[in-house]
């Protein structure tokens, strides 16, 4: 019995040195190297790279598409990895982001008290949000496939100091804090009152620009009715523009379409809104497409005169235009999420975005924590 039992418990000790043995390749900034499944340093998650070449490897991913990102890594480290593998880093740890989007908002609470940090009693704090559209998967119907558009959202919040006005340049913006949803207007606020309600105590000098729409129009009367709310300056002119080419329909009124436009929006500058709507009020005009888009720019204007006193912002020294939050969209989303060829489902699309604020918010960290 002692030789059967010495010879069993001999298997179980090589069985179990074997497990202890087994290893897993795992990308590393060396290439793939073998780290033993028992390692502290094995990541047993399946997806099979070292902490750093994570970070790496996820830094790339939310700054360029994942097959340049592929190429760039390949360049500078001489590592072979795959668009996909990087793919499925940044879906993996975007939607980690996305479910602790709760907890992870104590981060960004504390990013706005940086900001609000030593703010002059007398400092203006903007808050600018818009939506733009994103190339998402194709969708299957009866007939065809077809694809489609979603709206990201964006809200974007900078203090009065880190706006740089460079003239004729275009202004810097030192320091941002960034929220995007791609979604429904109700989450997206959710995300964003957590940073601009650290601001509502300042009143006045809490100035939101935006565009007028209903639910943006809507979630500030609730939230900040105290609040300087101005009418994006550059959507009121667009109104007028598109207005102008049906008043002045022919090539050969293209000068008149001009100085009427500009007439429009000099009076707009200085306070005269009801002159403008009174003017278009009285045209007569022929065929339902022409009146309904009259009727529109009357609606739009007499909705939103209240906040259209652009000569009184411009006294106080504020912004009337929302650019700082078009840039945005820009290179914020744009520059990453709507280039050649891209479409997004909307947990790809709110993953990658997820990691882009946390990059430009400074709060890379908090994906390395990860």
């Amino acid at each position: 019995m002692g030789e059967v039992r010495k010879r069993c418990l001999g298997r179980l000790n090589r069985k179990s040195i074997g497990r202890q043995a087994k290893k897993k390749s795992n990308l590393s900034r060396y290439g793939l190297i073998s780290i033993s499944h028992d390692s502290d340093w094995s990541i047993q998650d399946g997806l099979k790279s070292t902490p750093y070449m994570r970070d790496l490897l996820l830094y790339s991913g939310q700054e360029d598409n994942y097959r340049t990102s592929q190429e760039h890594i390949r360049k500078y480290l001489r590592v072979l990895t795959d668009d996909s593998q990087i793919n499925r880093l940044c879906v993996h740890y975007g939607e980690k982001l996305e479910e602790q989007t709760k907890s992870l908002q104590q981060g960004t609470i504390e990013r706005s008290k940086e900001l609000f940090k030593g703010l002059d009693e007398k400092e203006v704090v903007y808050a600018m949000f818009d939506g733009c559209m994103l190339p998402t998967r194709p969708q299957k119907t009866a007939n065809e496939e077809i694809g489609s558009w979603k709206e990201m959202k964006l809200g974007r919040i900078f203090t009065e100091r880190n706006h740089l006005d460079l003239g004729s340049k275009p202004n810097i913006i030192r320091e941002s804090i960034y929220v995007s949803h791609f979604g429904n207007h109700y989450d997206f606020t959710n995300k964003l009152e957590v940073v601009v309600d650290r601001f509502e105590n300042l009143d006045e000098r809490l100035v939101l620009i935006n565009d007028g729409a209903v639910w943006i129009a809507n979630f500030i009367k609730a939230n900040y009715p105290n609040a300087t709310d101005i009418l994006d300056f550059y959507h009121a002119s667009e109104y007028l523009h598109e207005f102008s080419k049906v008043l002045f329909s022919k090539k050969t009124q293209e000068i008149d379409r001009a100085k009427w436009t500009d007439k429009q929006i000099l009076r707009l500058l200085n306070d005269n809104i009801e002159s403008v709507i009174e003017e278009i009020e009285q045209m007569v005009l022929n065929g339902k497409a022409r009146i309904a888009i009259q009727q529109k720019i009357i609606t739009y204007y007499s909705k939103n005169k209240n906040r259209m006193r652009y000569k009184t912002y411009r006294d106080k020294g504020l912004l009337i235009g929302s650019g700082p939050i078009e840039s945005a969209h820009r290179f914020v989303l744009q520059k990453r999420m709507k280039q050649s060829g891209q479409k997004w489902t909307k947990k790809g699309g709110q993953a990658v975005a997820n990691l882009r604020v946390f990059h430009l918010n400074n709060q890379w960290d908090k994906v390395i924590r990860l």
